[in-house]
């Protein structure tokens, strides 16, 4: 089978991957899809004219509103676990990782808010940790001057096309992945700007960890195998899937394709919606008249004319009528419902609760909706720490002083004085300490989220205000 061959599961999970992407996109690439998305109505599908059909379905597009409900919701989500800034110790050696995170110059948090992003719309991320390689002939004292430094290489779902794990002493170890990558093919023209696509196959054998690109399906290059900082082969490959629900490696749900589709059925009726408002929204004259066509073609020579600036003669028995449909409420009811229940799974930045709701409420309200996203995030911090041990390994650095957690307190939790005054007094009784209090009044955003309970002590000096 060649290289390009795709996973099963892979070939299942990458159309509900591309219509959530699309939705979240918005009207530009559902549009696009015409009438993927958006059938071609059934007596229209059945017209003899097919210039007419052509003419009226873009009109029917071009009605139709997409409200981006889905894009909203998940710009939400991203943005309540970025509120706080990750939490990212490293040792001196891997310091570096803060700014340029991947090699290209992407920082670790942006780094983290875009493969959140990308765990919101498909469910599924991967990581391969790396390090570039030098020319064999090169001194030491040239490979110093080169910098080279391990980094972090994100890859969304839709480049990890196949992947297999082995059992190997009753733990499922990665043996095969293969990534799609692009590259430019500019050989022939230096200003083209066309990309081919090339496949990574990252093995792991008795030999240990190697790497092997692939073009047209054949091999074009060598199978490397990458040595840790100390020379050593890798016996794992340095890659960590990152999942909606766990790491392993099988997919998982993509959190928001639920809100896809509803999305896009709520786009269906708004272009039944908008169609029915411009073909009923206009009245049709009625007119009776008792003249010959010679008589009426001399009382009206300019025809019927809509308006209070124009006069018609339609003899003596003639009558004129404006008639216009009643209003068809069914779709608009339709488009509600549905808003309804994008608001259920998750998309409650598109209603207005008017401001009665108590925090506390909103907080046990959305409590599956946070449970879920608490799992995406607790996931990502794991896989990112593993990748960061990896690193380590290959620049040589301490790994036990390792910490990445990412944000998952999404509300601000609110400062009950009553309560602070209770702290106080189990404070005096010795059964709680200050960090109890200081990391209430933090959480709370009383306290810079920056500082340390030191920062404070040496501010204020020798005072103790709670004695």
């Amino acid at each position: 089978m060649p290289v390009s061959t795709q996973n099963p599961s892979y070939e299942l999970y990458k159309p509900i991957w591309t219509k959530t992407r699309e939705a979240i996109k918005g009207a530009v690439a559902v549009k696009k899809k015409a009438e993927e998305y958006l059938p071609v109505p059934h007596n229209e599908s059945h017209s003899k004219s097919k210039g007419a059909q052509t003419v009226r379905y873009k009109q029917y597009l071009t009605r139709a509103v997409y409200t981006n409900f889905i894009a909203r919701t998940k710009n939400a989500f991203v943005g309540a676990v970025f509120r706080k800034s990750p939490i990212l110790e490293l040792p001196k050696a891997l310091e570096y990782l803060r700014d340029d995170a991947t090699g290209d110059g992407l920082s670790f948090e942006q780094l983290a808010k875009d493969e959140l992003s990308n765990l919101l719309e498909t469910g599924r991320a991967g990581f391969l940790v790396d390090y570039p390689s030098a020319d064999e002939n090169l001194s030491a004292e040239q490979v110093a001057l080169l910098d080279l430094k391990a980094s972090i290489i994100p890859y969304t779902a839709e480049q990890i096309i196949n992947w297999r794990a082995d059992n190997v002493n009753g733990r499922k170890v990665l043996s095969l992945i293969v990534l799609a990558e692009t590259y430019m093919d500019d050989e022939d023209d230096e200003f083209s700007n066309e990309t081919k696509t090339q496949y990574r196959v990252l093995r792991l054998t008795e030999e240990g960890y190697s790497q092997q690109i692939y073009r047209d399906d054949k091999p074009y290059s060598e199978q490397v195998f990458p040595t840790k900082s100390n020379g050593e082969k890798w016996y794992e490959i340095p890659f960590v899937f990152v999942g909606a629900k766990n790491n392993d490696s099988t997919i998982d749900d993509a959190p928001l394709s639920d809100l896809a589709e509803l999305n896009i059925a709520h786009y269906r009726n708004s272009a039944d919606y908008e169609e029915s408002c411009f073909l009923t929204g206009q009245p049709s004259l009625f007119i009776t008249h008792s003249l010959s066509a010679e008589a009426w073609n001399d009382y009206n020579p300019e025809g019927v004319v809509l308006g209070a600036r124009a006069g018609h003669i339609l003899g003596e028995t003639g009558s004129a009528t404006l008639v216009q449909a009643a209003p068809n409420g069914i779709v608009r009811e339709a488009m509600l419902a549905k808003e309804n229940a994008m608001v259920a799974i998750g998309a409650r930045i598109i209603t207005d609760r008017g401001g009665n709701e108590t925090a506390e409420g909103a907080r046990i309200r959305f409590a599956s909706e946070n449970s879920v996203l608490g799992d995406i995030v607790n996931n990502l911090s794991a896989g990112l720490a593993v990748c960061v041990e990896w690193v380590a390994e290959y620049m040589g650095a301490n790994n036990g002083d390792i910490v990445v957690k990412l944000n998952t307190e999404f509300y601000d939790k609110s400062v009950d004085p009553q309560l602070i005054m209770s702290m106080i007094t189990l404070l005096d009784r010795d059964i709680i300490g200050e960090q109890d209090i200081f990391d209430r009044l933090q959480s709370g955003g009383v306290i810079d989220s920056e500082r340390t309970l030191e920062d404070v002590k040496s501010e204020r000096g020798l005072a103790n205000p709670l004695v």
